[in-house]
């Protein structure tokens, strides 16, 4: 009997497990890859795009196949010439990387397991009789009824500020940041809200503008910038697992954070090393912490975790450098307080960090770059609506993401695992913590994959 697996989304999660379940010897099984893009094994962060978009991660790092570390680096020097190990390529070209994989992945099937790609978005879930399988639903065409069904909706869009209500519907705002005019110049300005890896792409895109691009300034809580990338090698650090395991509240893991960057940095090594050590080990060590002491991490220390966590490629940074140099940047820390429109350009009222007084600019256009928001209370995703209001899946407390089981299997709203609804994506970060960068996401899409086919034999 031929079993279903569905896959809602086609980005790096669903197309890395797609790819895996094509590889496993399992029964007759159909694989169902269903994404309501145009293109898939892209997403939105792997996108053809006007503007040559950096990883932020290097090359000979950034296999979607842990059997084989050098795969993207391989299938990258076939496209590009001399690409080395160490080098930080176009996003797109990663997109390419997938797409090639899940082919290959394909056309190496055996004849029992098939790949059917679909086009189109998925609405809701709904559960057949007792014993049946699910029912993926969608506006404008017949439902397809699925064995197991895994969630794999990417990277949620920022959510709509408060502070933008008024002018969420403006020319001059963009609640998209990778939704940017072409007609900016440099007498024109802008204020780019947040401060992270996004920032640094809007900020690169924009002074490419003639006459040097308009007038850049960021304003997020802190007025942290990211650290930059730098090429190191991975020591063998003794006690690393033990030193952080042994943590159970959010001050001893930063005093075991910082004893090993610095037993890292007296062997010669790079600091760098140590957030690898503390990115094995954050899915334990998260899960050991009381609520009391995440809550604690999240208000204190994930701003700080963060810039060192997710790391700027060398270009973005010297060219970060470059504007700030040139005063075209300027980086301030404080809250946005309200956006008014005037005319074809905004008004923004912001009190700066520190400060009890507020501050008036304009600006020609306003650019969202707050991050993804990983609050399915607050999502806009008719899917993801659609399933907690029906209890199918349910919030963390921290709003972090969504609940799961072993393998991501998604917990109902009465606390219950499910057997035949699965989450893959970042929103993992609720109980794994560290579950937005491409390795950890490609060792869970392994790991349910294998989890999968066995279910299936």
């Amino acid at each position: 009997m031929r079993k279903t697996v569905a896959i809602v989304g086609a980005g790096f999660c669903g197309t890395v497990l797609a790819a895996n379940l094509l590889r496993r010897p399992t029964s007759a099984t159909d694989i169902v890859l269903i994404e309501r893009g145009t293109a898939m094994g892209r997403g939105v962060a792997y996108a053809k795009q006007d503007f040559p978009y950096l990883l932020n991660v290097s090359a000979g790092r950034l296999s979607a196949d842990s059997r084989d570390p050098q795969q993207f680096l391989r299938y990258a020097r076939r496209t590009l010439q001399n690409v080395a190990g160490e080098d930080f390529l176009p996003r797109a070209l990663y997109g390419d990387y997938l797409q090639d994989m899940l082919l290959s992945a394909e056309r190496a099937a055996p004849e029992h397991v098939r790949l059917r790609r679909v086009f189109g978005e998925v609405t809701g879930i709904a559960r057949t009789d007792a014993g049946q399988p699910l029912a993926a639903q969608f506006n404008d065409r017949p439902a397809i009824l699925a064995d197991r069904i895994v969630l794999a909706l990417g990277n949620p869009p920022p959510a709509p500020p408060p502070w933008a209500a008024d002018v969420l519907e403006h020319g001059a705002f963009r609640h998209d940041p990778g939704d940017l005019p072409k007609t900016l110049t440099g007498e024109h300005s802008v204020i780019i809200i947040g401060n992270g890896l996004t920032m640094a792409d809007v900020a690169t895109a924009l002074s490419g503008k003639p006459g040097g691009g308009p007038m850049l300034q960021t304003i997020s809580r802190r007025g942290l910038l990211p650290q930059p990338q730098a090429v190191f090698q991975m020591g063998g650090t003794r006690g690393a697992d033990a030193l952080l395991a042994s943590t159970h509240s959010v001050r001893q893991v930063l005093k075991a954070s910082r004893a090993l960057a610095s037993e890292i940095e007296k062997s010669g090594g790079d600091w760098r090393e140590a957030i690898a050590h503390i990115r094995s080990s954050a899915p334990h060590v998260w899960r050991g912490l009381p609520e009391i002491e995440r809550r604690r991490f999240v208000r204190h220390l994930q701003v700080h975790w963060d810039i060192h966590r997710h790391r700027l490629p060398p270009q973005l940074t010297l060219g970060i450098e470059c504007l700030r140099r040139a005063g075209r940047l300027r980086i301030a820390a404080g809250r946005i307080q309200h956006i008014a429109p005037l005319d074809h350009r905004l008004r923004v009222s912001w009190r700066p960090r520190g400060s009890t007084d507020s501050k008036t600019q304009l600006a020609d256009l306003v650019v969202n770059a707050t991050g993804p928001n990983y609050s399915i209370e607050r999502s806009r995703d008719p899917l993801v609506r659609a399933l907690q209001a029906a209890g199918m899946i349910s919030p963390d407390a921290l709003q972090l993401g969504i609940r799961t089981a072993p393998f991501g299997a998604c917990l109902d709203a009465q606390g219950h695992s499910a057997r035949d609804l699965f989450y893959l994506g970042p929103m993992l970060r609720a109980d794994h913590w560290d579950a937005t960068g491409a390795i950890e996401l490609r060792d869970h899409a392994e790991s349910l994959a294998a989890h999968l086919a066995a279910g299936s034999s």
